[in-house]
């Protein structure tokens, strides 16, 4: 499966580089691999290329669900300070496997929760040392306003009929990201199991997903808002912000199963999905997480990049999407943080701090 990257320019694009001086007569090229972007050059470049851009290329990961705000309005706006914008976008875990396995090379990493960041701080070597918490969202049930099932949906929206009933429904096709690649993967798991304790139903979960990596329900994360528009899926769990980007209508949850409302931070904890190791990653509020990661190779665009999308232009972009914002909160080392950076936390937050995220890792 091809990745979704789409930044101002194709990252697979060719560099072109000479050789050596005796082949410089005959205009020799030589063509990098399609993933040469984030990978290592498999030749040595000519010191005397030159960018097209004055700050260079920042090539930015981030999570699936921020391609149509990340490639849409931010990317294109950090372009007119004078970087070549690069961006790439998968499940959050994936991305940051994807990282660990030096198959990837960012400038910044975006990630849903704290979690794929830990990761790469908990790796050996340490590939992450910080983040900040900027934005959340909650969970929601978009589906295709063309389905067969589009009065059952509807009748959802309103209440009329338990939204859990219609996903059950003979032939209905609900499909969801794996939850050992993507965050949302396992937040749809853990809400379905919060779903279960509120309305006192305890097959309610497994008769929804059979099975927390069900194959038949299961796609990549990049791929579900595609599905659900050409009708490949009648309905999916998504966040709110990319229902409303999309145009998709949605069934709004309870707080205590959308996983978007701090006051339920403790009633969150009481469900959890199976992570790779075997353990329980138990619910919490959603957030968006951002840092420079160490496979950081144009460290000044990393860091204008970072202080672009906290600044109150990318603030704006991400409010007008549908995200909330969150008081600036750092997580993993803060003494590690740039000062850049570091002072944006001091100012922006000072006395407010969230206690979900009072350990540093939410």
């Amino acid at each position: 499966m091809e990745p979704v990257h789409r930044g101002m320019k194709t990252l697979g694009r060719m560099s072109v580089i000479v050789t050596a001086s005796i082949l410089l007569i005959f205009g020799c090229w030589v063509v990098f691999s399609p993933h040469s972007l984030f990978g290592q050059p498999k030749q040595i470049v000519n010191t005397m290329a030159t960018t097209t851009t004055v700050g260079g290329e920042v090539n930015i990961l981030y999570a699936a669900s921020l391609i149509s705000v990340m490639e849409t309005k931010i990317g294109p706006a950090f372009s007119n300070l004078g970087y070549d914008y690069r961006g790439e976008g998968h499940g959050s875990i994936q991305d940051a496997n994807m990282i660990i396995d030096g198959q990837r090379f960012p400038d910044v990493f975006i990630s849903v929760g704290g979690q794929p960041i830990t990761k790469l701080i908990d790796n050996n070597p340490s590939l992450a040392k910080w983040y900040l918490s900027f934005a959340s969202d909650e969970l929601v049930i978009a589906y295709n306003p063309k389905s067969h099932f589009a009065a059952d949906f509807e009748k959802a929206k309103t209440g009329t009929t338990p939204w859990y009933q219609v996903l059950v429904k003979p032939g209905l096709k609900y499909l969801r990201s794996d939850p050992l690649l993507d965050p949302k993967g396992c937040y749809t798991v853990i809400a379905t199991r919060l779903a279960g304790i509120l309305y006192h139903n305890s097959t309610l979960s497994s008769s929804i997903l059979k099975g927390e990596r069900n194959p038949d329900q299961v796609r990549p994360e990049e791929l579900l808002l595609t599905l659900l528009d050409t009708g490949e899926a009648d309905a999916i769990p998504a966040y709110k912000h990319e229902a409303i980007e999309r145009g998709f209508p949605f069934i709004s949850l309870p707080s205590q199963i959308n996983l978007g409302d701090p006051a339920f931070a403790s009633y969150y904890k009481q469900a959890g999905c199976t992570q790779q190791d075997g353990s329980l990653n138990f619910g919490k509020p959603i957030v968006f997480d951002i840092t420079i990661p160490n496979t950081v190779r144009n460290t000044d665009g990393a860091l204008k990049f970072v202080t672009f999308l906290v600044s109150d232009q990318g603030k704006k972009i991400f409010e007008n999407e549908g995200f909330k914002l969150l008081p600036l909160t750092a997580g993993g080392n803060k003494t590690a943080i740039p000062q850049e950076i570091s002072v944006l936390t001091t100012k922006r937050q000072s006395v407010h701090y969230f206690y979900y995220f009072s350990n540093g890792r939410n």
